[in-house]
Order: structure tokens, then sequence, then C-alpha cells
């Protein structure tokens, strides 16, 4: 099936790729890197996190390891496979017990020694001050709320398909959606009724 584009859909990539064509693997990383990639910066807060687990999702199809099934949509299958590699860095994470990287009484953390002078494009594309409260808001989402709007804004899932990422049925991850938009208007409009 060619999509409106002209260009080959997922499963048809797929099945190129398996049958040996790694141009066809080429052309998958092209098309979902840059949404994984927003996902999972988002998630692990570190750039340099969120590229190894990108790296890890895309050798994971690649050698065939993954769960991958051709009734799947790629494009779900992928970010529960992104979803899934990045909590078990963060339980590896916890186990080492990694320096946090936030300062703590004012002082500088690890992210202040490191991190580069230079912003990244998610700090750029989200200009300034407006970024800043934007990425606050998000930061007091709940757990769960930040979850959903993270799968649904990044990944273009459907919330049928977020909900059965998560395991919650469509009416939790719809309310969950629901109450997070809430949240962040309250947020940004500055309202603290």
């Amino acid at each position: 099936m060619v999509d409106e584009s002209g260009s080959k859909s997922d499963s048809e990539l797929v099945s190129d790729f398996r049958n040996g064509d790694m141009e066809a693997l080429g052309a998958l990383v092209k098309r979902h890197q840059a949404s994984v990639f927003g996902y999972l910066l988002r998630l692990t807060g570190r750039r340099e996190a969120a590229e190894d687990i990108l790296q890890d999702v895309f050798l994971k199809f690649a050698r065939g390891s993954g769960s991958y099934g051709e009734r799947d949509k790629f494009r779900a299958w992928l970010f529960t496979v992104a979803r899934n590699a990045a909590m078990d860095h963060f339980r590896r994470e916890r186990v080492r017990g990694s320096t946090p990287l936030e300062g703590e009484d004012g002082r500088p953390g690890v992210i202040d020694c490191v991190a580069s002078p230079e912003p990244g494009p998610e700090a750029a594309a989200a200009g300034g001050e407006l970024g800043g409260r934007i990425a606050a808001a998000l930061d007091r989402l709940s757990p769960e709320q930040r979850d959903v709007f993270y799968l649904r804004h990044y990944s273009g899932l459907s919330f049928r398909e977020v909900a059965d990422m998560l395991g919650v049925p469509i009416g939790t991850a719809l309310a969950r959606m629901s109450r997070a938009a809430a949240c962040l208007r309250k947020d940004l409009s500055g309202d603290k009724q």
C-alpha cells in the first residue's frame, strides 16, 4: 500500500527490509526518528540518553528481536518499544544510584557542569520565557498525564493506541489527556484559582 505522498507504507518498508532491502530500514528510521527522539528527550531530559535509547529501539527492530508483527501498526509498536526502553533505562539508572541532574540548595548539578552552552533544538524552537513556562507546566503534570500527553503529542498515535500501550481503558487515556490539557491551560494562563 502506497501512502498519499506516493511513498511506501511502513508495513511495505518492513516487508522490504525483512527481505534484505537495507534502504527500507533507512527509510523507516528517517520517517520516525525525529518524533521518537523528541518523545525520548522529553521522557529522559537528557540528549545523550535519548540518543542511546533511540539507537537501541531501531537496533531491536533491525535484529529481529522485537515483537513487531505484520498486523501491528509500526508507529505504535515503535513508540511502545521506545517507552519500554526508556523505563529500562530509568531502572538501570536507579540501580546504579545515578547522581541527580539538577543541583540542590542553589548549588549547580551535573547538568549545569556538562550541558552544552548551545541550545538544543527544543530550546531553540521553544524560545525563551514561554518555552520555560511550558516545560515547567509539563513537569507539574502527574506522570500518568504526562505519559498520555507525550505519547499523543509526539507520536501522533490515536487515543486507542495510546490506551493500549499504557494498558488502560480508552476512557482513562482520554480523561488523563483532558486533565493534562486543563492543567496546562490553567498554568499557562496564570489562573491559579
